[in-house]
């Protein structure tokens, strides 16, 4: 309409929005936003306070369960909390204690952190463990405890499958995880300094 030649013909007036402020006020689920964003207000705070550095040096003695032990519980202890929080502050928070963890009874990094992160999409059954399932519950009516029926069988599959999975694919599509990384000396060995300077 605006290129015709006719210019009395062109629009004077803009064309209405397609959505408004009161429509986003209405219809936007304001829960979500919140649910992310206190995850991520979360993980900030934890870092600031290097909660992970205090929690990690009280779990140390999961070094006498073994590596496969640790990984065992960590990775369970992850699906276990992401039901019941964000998915998005349960990685956060749990990454930074078992990257510590790691450092403190010598286990590779990736060993612990990689099924644990995994482990964190395992929301299956509550609303609040990440915002489709409470997008779905809110849209459909879903009671939980109609969803706690459906998610916890697939949560136990997804477990198991992924402390059998991973012990033999991670070597092979990773790296070596019998031999500690240097890289995360250095990194500890960094983060020490910094900490010392400020």
């Amino acid at each position: 309409n605006i290129f015709r030649r006719n210019k009395n013909a062109r629009p004077t007036e803009p064309s209405p929005p397609l959505v408004t402020w009161k429509v986003v006020q209405q219809k936007l689920p304001w829960g979500l936003i919140f649910l992310l964003g206190g995850a991520f207000a979360l993980a900030e705070g934890s870092q600031k306070t290097k909660m992970g550095k205090l929690i990690a040096s009280q779990l140390s003695g999961l070094n006498a369960v073994g590596k496969f032990g640790t990984m065992a519980i960590s990775t369970l202890l992850a699906s276990l909390l992401t039901e019941f929080s964000s998915n998005v502050a349960v990685a956060n928070v749990i990454l930074q204690v078992l990257a510590e963890l790691s450092r403190d009874i010598g286990v590779h990094p990736l060993y612990l952190m990689m099924p644990a992160g995994l482990a964190c999409s395992h929301a299956f059954c509550l609303p609040v463990g990440t915002p489709p399932n409470a997008i779905a519950s809110a849209a459909c009516n879903l009671p939980t405890k109609e969803m706690l029926k459906a998610g916890a069988g697939v949560n136990v599959i997804a477990f198991i499958v992924l402390l059998i999975i991973f012990p033999l694919l991670g070597p092979v599509v990773y790296t070596d995880f019998d031999t500690f990384p240097t890289w995360a000396w250095d990194n500890a060995t960094l983060i020490a300094q910094a900490a010392g300077k400020g």
